[in-house]
């Protein structure tokens, strides 16, 4: 039986139906707002395009951010209606995951990037471990989500980059999302060859059927998130990058709405 994912943390609206390993439809559309009139409408075509109908869903996979305010809400409490109306499992997903994990099968360091105005960003780290007794690495992520201002983040990344050298794997991390677009000019500055960007347009949107790849697999293992208590991963800025934001100049409140 198929499940269904959800994503509305950026200005990109995905959604995706599909099982283990196999994808029935899925659809993006990037919308500067009125995210609640498009999502449903969305998700009917993506089940019609599949011939599905909502019974006969298994589970609901939805991002739970970190990104817009307004735009997660929006995504979970849809998820949470489907899922509590249907009553079947529901998944909260790192939104990052969905960029991550297009760089999965690679092994570059993957470092996704939602534009948080102000060189600061949402962002995680991931990375495949290393191979043991001839088998891969399992895909994971290295770094948690946090709200960071660029400038502290590129430390993490240069000492990340080192110990791969050290070990002799692959001295390159890949940037994606919004705010490898954005900054990409600082990115390349600051990492020089050892910055990677998409090659496809894909790797700077958020894909439900990456969301969709992680959701099924908590889901089948029995780590599902409670569809009444479920709430969006509103991240706050670390004590250290509040208080290096505090130093600099600034030109009104900070914003901490992210992408929107």
């Amino acid at each position: 039986m198929p499940y269904l994912a959800v994503d509305t943390a950026t200005q990109t609206l995905a959604v995706a139906v599909g099982e283990r390993k196999r994808l029935y439809a899925e659809a993006a559309v990037v919308v500067e707002k009125n995210h609640s009139n498009k999502l449903m409408p969305m998700i009917e075509s993506v089940l019609s395009y599949a011939e599905l109908s909502p019974d006969q869903l298994k589970g609901i996979v939805v991002g739970y951010g970190p990104g817009s305010y307004t735009g997660v809400r929006i995504g979970v409490t849809t998820g949470k209606m489907l899922a509590w109306s249907l009553q079947i499992p529901l998944v909260g997903v790192s939104s990052l995951d969905g960029l991550a994990y297009q760089y999965q099968s690679s092994d570059l360091l993957v470092c996704p990037l939602f534009d948080a105005r102000r060189q600061q960003a949402y962002c995680a780290l991931y990375e495949r471990s290393a191979a043991t007794n001839g088998a891969r690495g399992r895909f994971c992520k290295t770094e948690p989500d946090a709200l960071r201002q660029l400038q502290t983040l590129f430390p993490l990344i240069h000492q990340r980059l080192q110990q791969r050298d050290q070990k002799g794997r692959t001295g390159q991390v890949v940037f994606l999302g919004n705010g490898a677009e954005n900054y990409r000019e600082l990115l390349i500055k600051e990492f020089s060859d050892r910055a990677l960007f998409p090659e496809s347009s894909s790797g700077y949107s958020v894909r439900a059927a990456y969301l969709l790849d992680v959701g099924i697999d908590r889901i089948e293992a029995g780590d599902t998130d409670d569809s009444e208590r479920f709430v969006p991963a509103y991240l706050q800025m670390v004590e250290a990058e509040a208080k290096l934001l505090a130093q600099q100049p600034s030109d009104g409140q900070i914003r901490k709405e992210g992408v929107r």
